[in-house]
């Protein structure tokens, strides 16, 4: 129930805009540009995974964290080169090196290792040298990302207890205002057994705590748990509530569409698809939703239905061209 580094970054950059309104011009040129990033970055991550697998001892290793000595990839793979040979001291030695290694500009590469060291901490150290560790980079690092990651390698690894000092402790405690934190704890408390009330009591504390222009992603994100590891008809509640205030919120108004097909509750889909396309909207924005609409059907095989919206999108095109 953990975001991956990508998935992190990204959400960072989104947490900064603005919600209220649709995305402008600008904002869609800046939402291309940074999926062309994101391309980029698949094929250097896919270029550093060929590049890491085809070493195979020491001196391999050595040979390509000197030709690489910016990738945390290569670093990580050489720690896990010691680790196998079931050498930890080895590797916690490798990261030392990394750390005094990479740009010094390039936190998110250091951050990869340190979640790396992380991970070896929690599986090979005790509860100190895993502190340890994380105090030291959280020293060097921006905190809340550190913490963040140190939360994801308890997460995964389901020490739930230390997890929910580290949110409560720290998190929680020093990043209120953060969407990402509350978001990050109201996934891994919804994905535990039995702790579904607890991530929507979070939400609660979250939205008094939140920016209001917060709390729309907020309490879509939480609805969205709902979906995952609730109760589908609460999901679909609060999204209800909250397009009932912003119903021109088409990324709402898509994520609910893709919750309630994702149901196979085929005439509630349609229920919604008619409100949408009955919205008063740009005809391009309008077009999109139509695609959406015509493509479900013909998915169904209803043929005769996909005709009848082409129709209606028809209609629209021409009295929207007068």
């Amino acid at each position: 129930s953990t975001q991956s580094t990508g998935e992190e970054e990204e959400e960072e950059e989104k947490e900064k805009e603005e919600e209220a309104k649709p995305l402008s011009k600008s904002a869609a040129k800046r939402e291309a540009k940074r999926r062309k990033i994101e391309e980029e970055e698949k094929l250097r991550s896919a270029e550093r995974k060929t590049d890491t697998t085809a070493a195979e001892t020491e001196e391999d290793f050595e040979r390509l964290v000197a030709g690489s000595p910016d990738s945390s990839a290569s670093w990580i793979s050489f720690m896990a080169y010691w680790l196998g040979r079931g050498n930890v001291e080895r590797a916690r030695a490798v990261a030392k090196r990394a750390f005094d290694t990479i740009n010094y500009r390039l936190e998110s590469e250091k951050l990869n290792v340190w979640s790396a060291l992380f991970n070896l901490e929690n599986s090979f150290g005790t509860s100190d040298s895993l502190m340890s560790s994380c105090q030291a980079a959280a020293a060097v690092n921006d905190p809340k990302a550190v913490f963040t990651r140190l939360a994801a390698v308890l997460d995964k690894s389901h020490k739930f207890e230390k997890l929910d000092e580290i949110y409560s402790s720290v998190l929680l405690k020093k990043h209120r205002r953060s969407r990402n934190v509350w978001c990050g704890y109201g996934t891994s408390l919804a994905g535990q057994e039995g702790r579904m009330s607890e991530a929507r009591e979070l939400l609660t504390k979250a939205l008094k705590s939140l920016p209001k222009h917060k709390h729309v992603r907020t309490i879509s994100h939480f609805a969205q748990l709902e979906y995952k590891h609730g109760e589908p008809a609460k999901g679909a509640t609060m999204f209800e509530n909250v397009l009932t205030s912003y119903p021109g919120r088409l990324d709402l108004w898509s994520v609910y569409l893709d919750k309630t097909i994702a149901q196979g509750d085929h005439e509630q889909t349609r229920l919604l698809m008619d409100r949408v396309v009955g919205l008063k909207l740009p005809a391009k924005k309008m077009k999109f939703f139509f695609k959406r609409y015509i493509d479900f059907e013909v998915q169904q095989g209803e043929e005769e239905r996909a005709e009848k919206v082409r129709k209606l999108a028809r209609d629209f095109i021409e009295s929207s061209d007068q």
